[in-house]
C-alpha cells in the first residue's frame, strides 16, 4: 500500500468538489465513449443476453402472463422506451448514462478525499461496465437495486432495516439467487455487529453454509455447487468458455459441496486459475479483482480506526458495502459458470465500489494527505 499516491491538498472544498466533478465528466464520457466502441470490436458472446432481450422487445410482452426473468427485464425496458429497432448506439448510450449516473451520485455522495489510487480503481471499474451496461441487460437494472440499497440504509431504523427487502423484490422478478444473497447478506450484517472472536463467527458462517446446502439437497436431490457443474457440461471444449469454475472435489456429500463453494468463493476473490491462461485480459482481470478485495480490506481497517469521523449513516453504508459485496460473491460462486460471467456481474456492485472510493481511506491514514 505504501506505492498509492494521492492528489495534495487544495485550497477549499470548492476545489475538492470541482476536481471530483470534472472526474466523473471525464469517466462519464470516456465510458460513452467506450460503450460504442465495445457494440463495434467485441466479439458476440459478450452481448448474447442484450441481444436475446432485444428480440423479446418485439415480442408481446406481459409479465403477470408469461413468468420469465428476461420478459420481466425487456418488459422494463420497453417502459423506458427501448424498442427492437432502436439504433444499437442509441441504447448504448443511453444505458451506459442511465448506469453511470447513480454511480456518479455515490461517489458524489460519499465524497470525502480524492486519492489517485481510488480514482484509478474507479475509472477501471467503469471501463469495464462500459461493456455491460452500454446494452439492454439485467445488470443496468441491477445496479439501481444497489444504489437503492444504499440509500435507504442511510434512514434511520426501522426505515433502514427495508434495504433487506430490496435484494428480495429484484430476485422475485429478475434474478432468484439475489434471495441467498439476501440472506447471507443479513448473516454477515448480523456477524460484524457481534464482539465475537473471529472463530466463533467462522463457526457461525460455516454453519451457515453447512445448513444451506443440506437444505437445497434434501429439497432438490443435488448439491448447490452441482447448478454450476450442469450448465457447464454443455460448455466444455468451446472457447467462450475458458475460463470455466470448476468444483475441485467430487459431490458426494454436503461436506465436499461446502468446500467446492468455499473454494470458488475464494477463487472468486482471488482468480488464480485465469493466470494459466496466459492471456493479458485474464491477468488484467486478475489484478483488477485482486486489487479490489485488498483495497476493500484496507477500507475496512482504515474505517475501524477513524470511526469517530463519520456519521451513523456514513457508518451503516459502509458496512452494508462490506458485507453485501461478501455476500454477494459468495452468491457467484454457487452459480457462476466462468470468470468472465462473475466479473459482469460484479458491475452491479458499481454504487457501492464508487461509494467506498470515494472516502479516502485506501491509503494508510496518516500518510494520506486530503483536499481540505
Amino acid at each position: 500500500m505504501s506505492t498509492l499516491s494521492k492528489l495534495q491538498p487544495a485550497n477549499s472544498s470548492h476545489s475538492r468538489v470541482f476536481t471530483a466533478l470534472a472526474v466523473l465528466v471525464l469517466l462519464g464520457s470516456l465510458g460513452t465513449l467506450a460503450s460504442l466502441v465495445w457494440v463495434r470490436i467485441l466479439p458476440e458472446q459478450y452481448f448474447y443476453d442484450g441481444e436475446y432481450i432485444r428480440s423479446l422487445l418485439a415480442t408481446d410482452l406481459n409479465p403477470t402472463q408469461a413468468f420469465d426473468t428476461f420478459v420481466n427485464t425487456a418488459w422494463v425496458f420497453t417502459m423506458l422506451g427501448f424498442r427492437a429497432d432502436t439504433p444499437r448506439e442509441i441504447t448504448s448510450v443511453s444505458l451506459f448514462l442511465l448506469a453511470f449516473i447513480p454511480t456518479a451520485a455515490w461517489f458524489f455522495a460519499g465524497l470525502r478525499r480524492l486519492q489517485y489510487w481510488s480514482l484509478t480503481l474507479l475509472a477501471t471499474w467503469v471501463a469495464v461496465g462500459s461493456i455491460y451496461l452500454g446494452q439492454l441487460s439485467k445488470e443496468v437494472i441491477a445496479l439501481w437495486f444497489t444504489s437503492l440499497i444504499l440509500y435507504v440504509v442511510g434512514f434511520r431504523r426501522p426505515v433502514a432495516w427495508l434495504a433487506f427487502l430490496i435484494p428480495l423484490i429484484y430476485a422475485v422478478a429478475f434474478r432468484p439467487y439475489w434471495i441467498i444473497i439476501a440472506a447471507f447478506w443479513a448473516l454477515f450484517w448480523w456477524l460484524s455487529n457481534r464482539r465475537w472472536a473471529f472463530s466463533l463467527k467462522l463457526w457461525v458462517f460455516v454453519g451457515a453454509l453447512v445448513t444451506t446446502s443440506s437444505v437445497y439437497y434434501l429439497y432438490r436431490g443435488e448439491h448447490l455447487t452441482e447448478i454450476r457443474e450442469r450448465l457447464n457440461e454443455f460448455r466444455i471444449g468451446s472457447d467462450v468458455a475458458q475460463s470455466m469454475i470448476v468444483n475441485y472435489l467430487p459431490n458426494s456429500t454436503v461436506l465436499h459441496d461446502v468446500a467446492n463453494w468455499i473454494i470458488s468463493w475464494m477463487f472468486i476473490l482471488f482468480p488464480l486459475p485465469v493466470l494459466r491462461l496466459f492471456e493479458p485480459l485474464q491477468w488484467i482481470f486478475f489484478l483488477l479483482v485482486v486489487s479490489t478485495v485488498l483495497t476493500f480490506y484496507w477500507i475496512n481497517l482504515n474505517v475501524q480506526r477513524e470511526s469517530s469521523r463519520l456519521s451513523p449513516s456514513q457508518l451503516r453504508r459502509v458496512r452494508t458495502c462490506l458485507t453485501f459485496m461478501m455476500a454477494f460473491t459468495l452468491a457467484q460462486a454457487i452459480f457462476e459458470p466462468d470468470y468472465g460471467s462473475a466479473l459482469k456481474h460484479m458491475t452491479d456492485l458499481l454504487p457501492m465500489i464508487a461509494y467506498l472510493l470515494s472516502l479516502g481511506f485506501a491509503t494508510r491514514p496518516k500518510r494520506v494527505k486530503h483536499l481540505r
